[in-house]
């Protein structure tokens, strides 16, 4: 806050002689005064010219420079003195329901596949088991993203029959498909999150539709594309050639932007380390000035953050106890390993052990998991024998439950 200080003069009574004399010391004050201000202005102007647009904003909690046009918010330090700092409670945003979906390709066909949480069966969404997938009489043909909220998918697709590319939902339990947006523009962005869906339009910008009752509103844009929606905030990414991307966050209405640091958990900043040669990470806590404080997590494959939790698969290099209680029953490969590691404490636990296929990777990103309640699908690299025209490999998965470690081996094979 700018405090301004206020002066009281007394009047002062003089003859015509110190009166000329007090005129000519003013007029020589005001003239050095109009000197030092077109001296200021031009060195206001010069900076100003350099800044190209970037303007300082200063208070007495915080210090950041805003970018005006189109540049993002570029942060200075907020490391431990963050607005929007992770919420830990339990919050995958996602309902309950039965299915995981997912569309893949298969030769020249395009699939979406359900997948039973309960079983993990895999089975196609189109229910005409003769359709090739790859006509315009397909409902679900040229379908590019799908998510999923309960047991109604919702999908994007370029509609030949129309000439239009539509947003639309399909319930597995009805059978139903129902058109909910249609636009000659590209629908690109498809998000879930809790009832919700993000989606963006071309010709209109962001959009977000509640599933509960069809109403779609406006979400105000901001630089960048939106990357993930999670704790009740809308986590935009702004590309820059050549530099590391910027991230911003709103509320769900896409107000309110501030600067984001993705990986703040718990008021502490933490490090992500990568081995070229292995393609493993290990994550680190890092101090004040940047250096590693402590390893939270060693040498593992690639992690993702769910609600308030990181699962991440072990680097199938080291090995681990059979029995932790008693090391002498042997040792087993942490290939097959997920693990869960809490983010306030990162005190990471065995979620469970696959025994049927080792992981390879991940099969969803942080920018749309495909999640329903508690269970998660982790794409494997399949150890059973495949022949060249099946498509298994490309569509194995474990689904696996974040709270009780329960899974189930989903395959497609054509």
């Amino acid at each position: 806050m700018t405090r301004q200080r206020q002066f009281t003069a007394k009047p002062i009574h003089v003859g015509a002689n110190s009166r000329a004399k007090r005129n000519s010391f003013v007029n020589g004050v005001i003239m050095k005064k109009i000197i030092c201000i077109i001296l200021l202005l031009s060195i206001l102007i010069t900076a100003l010219a350099s800044c190209k647009g970037v303007t300082i904003i200063e208070d007495e909690s915080e210090s950041m420079i805003t970018t005006t046009g189109e540049d993002a918010l570029i942060e200075i330090d907020h490391s431990y003195d963050w607005q929007y700092d992770y919420d830990f409670n339990y919050d995958p945003g996602t309902v309950e329901g039965d299915y995981i979906f997912n569309n893949a390709e298969a030769k020249n066909s395009s699939l979406i596949l359900k997948r039973n949480i309960h079983t993990g069966e895999c089975t196609t969404v189109c229910t005409d088991p003769f359709c090739k997938h790859n006509s315009a009489s397909c409902p679900f043909y040229k379908t590019i993203y799908v998510v999923g909220i309960g047991n109604t998918m919702y999908g994007v697709m370029r509609d030949d029959n129309i000439n239009k590319n539509v947003l639309y939902s399909f319930n597995v339990d009805t059978n139903k498909k129902e058109i909910i947006y249609e636009t000659t523009a590209t629908i690109y962005d498809l998000l879930q999150y809790k009832y919700y869906i993000f989606f963006r339009p071309t010709d209109k910008g962001p959009l977000r539709m509640d599933t509960r009752n069809g109403e779609t509103v406006s979400i105000k844009s901001q630089p960048g594309k939106i990357g993930s929606v999670s704790g009740d905030m809308i986590i935009w990414i702004q590309e820059h050639k050549g530099e590391m991307a910027t991230f911003t966050a709103t509320d769900l209405f896409g107000n309110d932007p501030k600067p984001y640091n993705i990986y703040i958990y718990n008021g502490k900043l933490h490090g992500v380390i990568y081995d070229e040669q292995t393609g493993k990470a290990s994550y680190v806590q890092l101090d004040r000035n940047g250096e590693t404080e402590k390893m939270l997590i060693e040498h593992s494959n690639k992690a993702i953050i769910v609600g308030s939790n990181m699962l991440y698969l072990g680097d199938g290099k080291t090995t681990r106890p059979v029995d932790h209680d008693d090391p002498s029953k042997g040792e087993v490969s942490t290939a097959g390993d997920i693990y869960i590691a809490p983010l306030d404490t990162f005190k990471s636990r065995l979620l469970c052990h696959i025994e049927e296929a080792e992981p390879y990777t991940w099969g969803t990103s942080n920018l749309n998991l495909m999640l329903c309640g508690d269970w998660i699908a982790v794409m494997i690299f399949p150890n059973h024998p495949l022949d060249e025209d099946k498509i298994g490999i490309f569509n194995d998965m474990v689904i696996v439950n974040m709270k009780t470690g329960e899974y189930h081996i989903s395959r497609y094979i054509e």
